[in-house]
């Protein structure tokens, strides 16, 4: 039971917060709604810059366990990311190509964030 709780707080956690702020937030605005759609554009920058960063900072905090701790954050950011930017950007009141365009950006944004983590750790 006490290892359970070394696994509980880590990458999964974050991400299931940051989901369900953003559901949250589209609660909370009725959206689809035309004055949040730039929001929602711009989780293209945020979910890359903010939590990918935070998931790393992860590897600094004594209670989180580190065995495993960079491909949980991995597959956490790809699926996590994956989530937050679909369910954010269909809260978009017009669904075009540039909606579909800022979720491609996000996911290689998240990419491209996890390896300069990978490699930062690593170091």
């Amino acid at each position: 039971m006490v290892r359970l709780f070394q696994f509980l707080p880590g990458p999964e956690l974050l991400w299931a917060l940051f989901y369900l702020s953003i559901l949250w937030l589209i609660r909370f605005t009725g959206s689809p709604n035309k004055r949040m759609d730039r929001l929602w554009i711009s989780l293209a920058n945020f979910v890359p810059f903010i939590a990918i960063p935070m998931s790393f900072s992860l590897f600094y905090f004594p209670g989180i366990m580190q065995d495993w701790l960079l491909l949980r954050v991995w597959i956490a950011g790809v699926f996590g990311a994956h989530y937050v930017l679909d369910t954010g950007l269909k809260a978009h009141s017009e669904q075009g190509p540039g909606v579909g365009t800022a979720y491609i950006i996000g996911m290689i944004f998240v990419l491209v964030m996890l390896v300069v983590g990978s490699v930062y750790r690593l170091l």
